[in-house]
Formats: structure tokens, sequence, C-alpha cells
């Protein structure tokens, strides 16, 4: 018997009234993977930004850029 089957089974053997327990349960549950997901992936892009090359924003002045081609000001 499947994982499926068998919580088809517990879910078929348990009466209405309580039924709303259970769906309470299983969509915080869900709902906590959702944001487990979110963190690990929100996670993964600050230790990318932490990790990514400091000297990638340095630029120069426009001045240097111009001598560098250059072009006197």
């Amino acid at each position: 018997m499947s994982n499926r089957e068998i919580a088809q089974s517990i879910i078929d053997s348990i009466p209405d009234s309580q039924m709303g327990y259970i769906v309470n349960l299983l969509q915080n549950w869900y709902m906590t993977l959702e944001e487990a997901t979110d963190d690990a992936f929100c996670e993964k892009l600050y230790e990318d930004y932490l990790n990514d090359d400091p000297e990638k924003d340095n630029g120069i002045q426009i001045e240097q850029y111009a001598q560098s081609l250059g072009i006197t000001l």
C-alpha cells in the first residue's frame, strides 16, 4: 500500500466533525514547507551576495576613464 493510500485510508476513518482539524493541520504544515523553501532561497541569495566580488563595484572617475581612452577634457 502506498503512502497516499495509507493517508487516504486514515482520512476516510476520521469523522466529518473532526475533519476541520485535519484540514487546518495540513494547511499549516504545507505553509511551513513553503516558508522553509522561501527561507532557503533567500538565504542562498544572501550567501551569494556575501561571497560576491567586492571589487566589481569599484568604479573610476570619468576623467580617469577619458584619459585611459586618450581623451582630454
